[in-house]
């Protein structure tokens, strides 16, 4: 491996800003008992990280630490969402913080320690990099989920999460070992190379290892039938929380996803597309069906991003099938980058309305007493649903498209089979909040942060259903 020099830091600049606002707010957290100065550090640094990603955005990839980390479009991308989720989820928590006492010096801290860990993985080209860069992410969001330590909710929330989590992550680096016994390296090039130029697809040992690697990555993006963590911890951690791990995290998951399917399997793409198709099928049926009986909102949403990650892998089974076209994974980095801002919305929604928003039939005549945030919550709605002209419409159309135009004639309609099940889940709250009459008292006021939050998400939801291409022009494949 060379020896790291300047240049190599400047590829990790977003990283680096992350980690030096974690170490500023962990050093002064005595000093800091107010939620607003740690959400205006925490929002500050996810924009300086996110401005700086863009500028370093180049069509010519650039590899640092001895072929670790690899800086290229498809990084920069999902650094810059990353950073966006980060900064919009900033922004919901500083009503959290206060109401459940959270030191918010720590909390903020933890949030930008897990982004960094996302955005390494985003760029990471060897395996290792990759295992590490997510047990960052993991281990932060263990503490996250639990933070509230008064609450058994929260707690039994983290310990599932972390037993669950822990078992994951063995098959990843069993996986990863399995790889490494095989082609003797964990670069993701140089994987690639070895199994085309020796002929070892067909090894059973390079089969089981990529059937844990799957496992393990499924894992990290709540898919099918690695999901089983996903809705008690989203129900046990706070709203922002939960509301984190569906967008940043889910984002992280599936850049790592790509990059291995697309990178280091390239010459098994066959292989790869199968179990590709088989995870998305399963992930979107369970979503939209065990969704219908769910009767707490975050329980909902949680099975709604499991249903939308499903949706998110079409494009990279279009980009690995036979018909193969780098469309398709820029259709899966489109969907990704919309489906972020129309979930944080609805869980910004959750938040605004306090310990009313998590139970689905408080949401009865919300329209009457709150016109204004029923209004914001049924657009994000029908963008979930994939209803035009909304964000969620082209996200679901482009995927679905890329897929129909490699020959998945039957996963395209199951697709569109599940979103018409789906749009029974989030019409329901429509028809609670717009049919029915009030059953609680009107909800108090919410901080001005988190109408600051709704209105990017919602300016994000509009016009990426009439121009997606202003957000999505640069979205380019590894």
């Amino acid at each position: 491996m060379n020896g790291t020099n300047f240049s190599d830091l400047r590829l990790l600049l977003p990283e680096l800003i992350l980690v030096g606002t974690a170490l500023v707010l962990l050093l002064a957290a005595r000093r800091i008992q107010t939620a607003p100065l740690a959400t205006a550090g925490t929002i500050l640094a996810a924009l300086a990280a996110g401005l700086v990603s863009y500028w370093l955005w180049s069509a010519d990839p650039k590899i640092g630490f001895g072929g670790m980390v690899t800086l290229d479009g498809y990084s920069q991308f999902f650094k810059v969402l990353i950073a966006s989720a980060l900064a919009v989820t900033a922004l919901l928590s500083e009503r959290k913080i206060d109401a459940d006492r959270v030191r918010p010096a720590e909390y903020h801290a933890l949030f930008l320690l897990a982004a960094t860990g996302m955005m390494f993985a985003a760029g990471a080209s060897d395996l290792l990099t990759l295992y590490l860069s997510l047990e960052l992410t993991t281990l932060c969001s263990y503490i996250l989920v639990g933070i509230t330590v008064e609450k058994p909710k929260s707690n039994e929330a983290a310990i599932k999460y972390f037993l669950l989590g822990s078992f994951a992550s063995a098959l990843l680096l069993y996986g990863i070992a399995l790889v490494y016994g095989v082609t003797g390296t964990t670069d993701f090039a140089a994987i690639n190379s070895a199994v085309s130029e020796n002929g070892i697809g067909s090894n059973k040992i390079f089969l089981a290892a990529i059937g844990l690697l799957a496992a393990g990555l499924a894992f990290k993006i709540a898919a099918f039938p690695f999901h089983a963590w996903a809705p008690d911890t989203y129900q046990g951690a706070s709203a922002p929380v939960a509301a984190f791990l569906a967008t940043a995290s889910k984002v992280a998951g599936v850049a790592a996803v790509g990059r291995v399917c697309l990178v280091a399997f390239d010459s098994e793409a066959r292989l790869v597309s199968m179990v590709l198709v088989g995870f998305a099928a399963l992930s979107i049926i369970v979503g939209s069906i065990i969704a219908l009986s769910q009767t707490n909102m975050k329980r909902l949403l949680a099975y709604s991003s499991i249903a939308h990650a499903g949706y998110a892998l079409l494009g990279f089974i279009a980009a690995t099938s036979q018909f193969g076209t780098s469309d398709g994974a820029a259709a899966t980095m489109t969907y990704v980058f919309l489906y972020v801002f129309m979930t944080l919305g609805a869980f910004g929604v959750v938040i605004a309305l306090g310990e009313r928003g998590e139970n689905l039939s408080s949401y009865e005549g919300l329209a009457a007493q709150r016109p204004g945030i029923a209004a914001l919550m049924l657009l994000f709605l029908l963008s979930l649903t994939g209803i035009p002209p909304t964000a969620g419409f082209v996200a679901k159309f482009v995927v679905i498209l890329s897929v129909l135009s490699t020959g998945h004639v039957a996963l395209a309609v199951l697709a569109v089979v599940c979103s018409v099940i789906s749009a029974f889940v989030y019409l329901r709250v429509a028809v609670l909040m717009y049919m029915k009459d009030p059953g609680e008292p009107v909800p108090s006021r919410c901080p001005r942060t988190v109408y600051m939050a709704l209105a990017v998400a919602a300016l994000v939801t509009v016009i990426g259903g009439i121009f997606p291409g202003r957000f999505t022009f640069w979205a380019v494949g590894p």
